[in-house]
């Protein structure tokens, strides 16, 4: 009985050391790809709060240079952005598929925002979260 309980003990030892390893490793994983997604997260939510803005908060100058179609862009990229944060935060697992939609629409709002002047803080902020999104869909 004692030769079993210490063959169990030394094989038990054996593996904790080696899932010990393989914890640390994934948890090292988990760790970047938590930071990862924060990151994306906060350049969704940055993008969201920047599009709106730009929609809603420009002068009635400024307002009269932006097409319908332009809004109906700044509209669209401000609800995925928020769409994208909330599903990564809900674990979702269409997270990728919602990224790789976000970071395309983020482009097309920062050739957009580009073109308007006064709207760079939104350009900056859809160029982030492009990025990031397209990041996030590729990991």
């Amino acid at each position: 009985m004692t030769t079993t309980q210490d063959t169990r003990t030394v094989f038990d030892t054996g593996n904790v050391g080696q899932s010990s390893q393989s914890q640390a490793g994934q948890s090292q994983q988990m760790g970047s790809a938590s930071s990862s997604m924060l990151t994306c997260m906060q350049a969704c939510q940055q993008c969201h709060e920047a599009c709106r803005k730009a929609a809603f908060g420009l002068s009635p100058a400024a307002a009269q240079d932006l097409a319908a179609d332009d809004v109906r862009l700044l509209m669209e990229c401000a609800e995925l952005c928020q769409l994208s944060a909330n599903w990564q935060l809900a674990g979702s697992q269409y997270c990728r598929q919602i990224c790789t939609v976000c970071a395309e629409v983020c482009r097309q709002c920062q050739d957009r925002c580009n073109d308007n002047e006064g709207m760079q803080e939104c350009a900056a902020a859809c160029q982030r979260c492009a990025e990031s999104c397209a990041a996030m869909s590729s990991m």
